[in-house]
């Protein structure tokens, strides 16, 4: 069974005037090319091949754009290939270009401190260093920044408030906790009291990707999505997405903070 493969190709040629660069495209007319300069100066094209296996994809894409490059005037010589499906080319693309920033307010407010306080936790050596210093201070990925949080112990070892948790609410905790420290990365399945009269359960699943969690569970339980809220309120997990699928499954990107797995190895 074939299927669409993305094939771009790099050449050893720069400073190629507009007429060998719409001759390439004409000559590759058929592999519906896409003909431009590489970021490094270097005449680049992209070609679509419809074939079965990889290798084959990556076999004729590479005699027909050195052919057709030789043909119009640069060359033969080919520096490097890439090769993807057309749905992780479409993954690529559908990809910010510019990961997401913060700078010292939003780490305070995904914190849950005082500007001041976040100032100095962005000294600790093991914050993530700063992308950049601009004028209004030094600006962080914000993912990474997840990741501090999901490791800081933010007592420093003082007792923790008690935490008033349901039997559901604990429940998912743990499962949390579980997949948080599951080194084989297999879903954990697991059931909340739906809190219906006839006592019937929530099913879920907890999956880890990452340096994340990832939970799922049907969009019409209620219960999931009122003890995700009280976790979150409580500063115990840290969400960073909920998407509602058409499918009629609630995803949400979340994890779990230096608090939730304090709380949650109390029970």
């Amino acid at each position: 069974m074939s299927q669409a493969w993305s094939v771009y190709v790099e050449l050893a040629a720069r400073d190629m005037p507009d007429s060998v660069i719409e001759e390439l495209c004409e000559r590759l007319v058929d592999r519906e090319p896409a003909v431009g300069i590489a970021p490094n100066g270097n005449l680049s094209a992209r070609v679509w091949i419809d074939t079965a296996t990889a290798r084959q994809a990556a076999d004729i894409a590479l005699k027909e754009v050195a052919a057709a490059a030789k043909g119009a005037g640069a060359g033969q010589t080919i520096v490097g290939f890439e090769l993807l499906t057309e749905e992780e080319l479409d993954r690529r693309n559908a990809e910010p270009l510019v990961p997401e920033l913060v700078g010292v307010s939003e780490i305070a407010e995904m914190l849950g401190v005082g500007r001041q306080r976040a100032a100095q936790l962005t000294q600790r050596d093991d914050f993530p260093s700063p992308v950049a210093h601009l004028k209004a201070g030094p600006v962080f990925l914000k993912d990474q920044v997840r990741g501090f949080e999901a490791r800081w112990d933010r007592h420093g070892g003082r007792p923790i408030k008690p935490v008033q948790l349901t039997g559901a609410d604990r429940r998912l905790l743990d499962y949390l906790l579980m997949a948080a420290g599951s080194v084989s990365n297999e879903p954990i399945r697991g059931w909340l009291d739906d809190g219906s009269a006839e006592g019937e359960n929530a099913d879920l699943t907890v999956v880890s990707c990452g340096n994340r969690l990832q939970a799922r569970y049907p969009s019409d339980l209620q219960a999931v999505r009122d003890s995700l809220r009280k976790l979150s309120r409580e500063r115990l997990v840290s969400v960073a997405e909920v998407e509602d699928r058409a499918d009629e499954e609630t995803v949400v990107d979340l994890a779990l903070t230096s608090k939730g797995q304090r709380v949650a190895a109390m029970h």
